[in-house]
């Protein structure tokens, strides 16, 4: 996302959440970041798509519902 934001997701409350993070290099494939996420943290990768917002609940697609 623009502005040095991305979605989480937050499996404690199955919810999606924008966080700021602070980047370095980037191309077209990978942006390093600096600041803002820990290693294991899940990051929507299609923002695009209906209903993915800050606050909407969400299970990850390589995830089945309980």
């Amino acid at each position: 996302m623009e502005g040095g934001r991305v979605l989480v997701y937050d499996p404690t409350s199955s919810t999606l959440e924008e966080r700021r993070i602070k980047t370095g290099l980037s191309n077209w494939q990978y942006t390093e970041v600096l600041k803002g996420l820990s290693a294991g943290t899940t990051v929507v990768l299609s923002i695009n798509r209906e209903g993915v917002v800050a606050g909407a609940h969400a299970i990850p697609e390589n995830q089945q519902a309980p």
